[in-house]
């Protein structure tokens, strides 16, 4: 069974995407936060450092909701496979 065999290119693909992911969230999250202190100026102000901090934190739930589902997920397909071979 060559499906159950260890592929380090599919490794690095997974390691990528969810560096990826990552950076996309802390910019996106980073972004959100600038644009809310732009507007938002004069009722509250939001130093540099929270809002790296806020997005940090923010994307650390987004990565660990990533890495639960795709887990999730290969666990499904790893299932779904166990049962068709047999």
């Amino acid at each position: 069974m060559q499906e159950n065999r260890f592929d380090p290119l599919q490794l690095l693909k997974e390691i990528l995407l969810f560096l990826a992911v990552s950076a996309l969230a802390f910019g996106w999250i980073m972004l959100m936060l600038l644009i809310f202190s732009f507007v938002a100026v004069s009722v509250i102000t939001l130093k540099l450092k929270t809002m790296f901090i806020i997005s940090i934190a923010f994307t650390l739930i987004t990565d660990i909701y990533y890495i639960v589902k795709r887990s999730a997920k290969k666990r499904e397909e790893r299932r779904i496979k166990e049962m068709l071979g047999k």
